[in-house]
C-alpha cells in the first residue's frame, strides 16, 4: 500500500510543480501540456498510465491515472481516506498548484483499477483545498531530517505524512495506526483490532490462517516487488488489543511468494 501511494503522490506532485507563472488558461494548458509529454516517466509496476485534460471554459484540470490494480472494497476504502490527507500535504507545500486553485482552477483526480473502474477520486476546488488543509495542520516534513536518518527520503516522508492522519479504519473495524520500518529494514503495519476479535487471533492456528488470508490478496506481489527498490524485503503485521497488548504477528518474505 506505501509504494502505491508513494508512486500516485509522486506523479501528482511532480505535474502540480511544472506550472509557471501565466495567466490561469495559459497555466492550465501549460499543466496538461506538460504533464502529458512527461507521462512515460510516471509508468512503473503500479502505474500503467498516466494522462491529464484540459477543460479550459470551465477552469478545470482532469487527471488520471490507470494502475494494474484489482478493484475491491478495502483497497477503494483506504484510498478514499488517505489521499485527501497525502494532496493536501503536497499542495500545502507548492505555491503555483495552490495559487492556481485560488484562481479558480478545480482538479478532478480520478484513479482507475486494472478494469478502469475507480479506485478513488477526489475533486478539489478553493472550498474543498481550505477544508483539506484544515485537515493537515501539522508541520511539513523535515527534509534534512529524513536525509540524515539514512532511510530512503521518498519513502520515509511518505510514511511520516500517511501517519499524521492515522488511522486508517477497515471495514472489519480494524484499524492500521502506524506504519513504520523497523531497525532491521521491515515495513511494519501496527493494527489495532475490535476486542471481539482479540481472542479468535490468537494461536498459530489464527496465524496461518490470518497469513493465508493476506498471500491471497491479488496486489501483496505488486507492493512487495515494489518495495524491494528500497531494500525492504520483510512487511510485519503487528496485531494489537486497544491497550497496546500484542494479540497475533504475521510476517512475510520474498520466500512466502515463491
Amino acid at each position: 500500500m506505501i509504494k502505491k501511494i508513494t508512486q500516485i503522490s509522486c506523479t501528482i506532485a511532480i505535474a502540480l510543480f511544472l506550472v509557471s507563472c501565466k495567466n490561469t488558461k495559459q497555466k492550465i494548458q501549460e499543466y496538461v501540456n506538460t504533464f502529458n509529454n512527461s507521462s512515460a516517466l510516471f509508468h512503473n509496476d503500479i502505474i500503467s498510465s498516466a494522462s491529464a485534460k484540459a477543460f479550459l471554459n470551465e477552469n478545470k484540470v482532469e487527471i488520471r491515472i490507470d494502475t494494474n490494480l484489482e478493484q475491491n472494497e478495502s483497497s477503494k476504502s483506504i484510498y478514499n481516506q488517505m489521499f485527501p490527507a497525502l494532496l493536501g500535504e503536497m499542495l500545502k507545500s507548492d505555491r503555483a498548484s495552490m495559487e492556481l486553485i485560488r484562481e479558480g482552477v478545480t482538479f478532478e483526480m480520478f484513479f482507475l483499477a486494472n478494469n478502469s473502474t475507480i479506485l478513488a477520486e477526489l475533486k478539489v476546488d478553493e472550498k474543498e483545498l481550505n477544508k483539506i488543509l484544515s485537515k493537515n495542520n501539522t508541520p511539513a516534513v523535515d527534509r534534512k531530517e529524513l536525509s540524515s536518518s539514512g532511510m530512503n527520503p521518498e519513502m520515509q516522508q511518505m510514511l511520516a505524512i500517511m501517519n499524521q492522519n492515522m488511522p486508517i479504519v477497515n471495514e472489519d473495524g480494524t484499524k492500521i495506526i502506524k506504519i513504520e520500518i523497523s531497525d532491521k529494514n521491515e515495513l511494519v503495519y501496527k493494527i489495532e483490532v475490535p476486542k471481539k476479535y482479540s481472542e479468535l487471533l490468537k494461536g498459530e492456528g489464527a496465524k496461518v490462517l490470518m497469513k493465508e488470508s493476506i498471500l491471497r490478496s491479488s496486489d501483496l506481489k505488486t507492493i512487495l516487488g515494489s518495495i524491494q527498490r528500497y531494500n525492504i524485503t520483510t512487511i510485519k503485521y503487528l496485531y494489537q488489543d486497544a491497550k497496546g497488548n500484542l494479540v497475533n504477528d504475521i510476517i512475510l518474505t520474498e520466500k512466502d511468494l515463491k
